[in-house]
């Protein structure tokens, strides 16, 4: 086989394959179509639901909050706190003395020991 018989065959195959730099070009701009994996699908539901937290806080930010204990809390959850609060029972006179006894008790074996 000759040079020019060799060169013609290259130049054959180059215009029926195209260039090796064409083919890579291709693939590098060919797009590939995959479907959505559940890390993905999952990405995107973590991203829609911090997008409508940030929706729901700047809402909640703007109403209007009644502050209980030390805490701004919304007027429904407000009324929520108060309908479940009990109510302390008034204090035991007999029962603050024992426990101020037990206490005297306690010292006294801590201090003779």
């Amino acid at each position: 086989m000759s040079f020019d018989e060799h060169l013609n065959n290259f130049i054959k195959q180059r215009e029926q394959f195209g260039t090796p730099s064409q083919q890579r070009q291709q693939k590098r701009n060919a797009y590939v179509v995959v479907d959505a994996t559940d890390q993905s699908k999952a990405r995107e539901a973590m991203a829609k639901e911090q997008e409508l937290a940030s929706k729901r806080a700047e809402f909640e930010t703007k109403q209007h909050h009644d502050r209980i204990k030390g805490r701004c809390v919304l007027p429904d959850e407000a009324k929520a706190l108060e309908s479940t609060q009990t109510h302390a029972r008034p204090a035991d006179p007999g029962r603050i003395a024992y426990i101020q006894q037990l206490k005297k008790d306690l010292k006294l074996k801590k201090y003779s020991n």
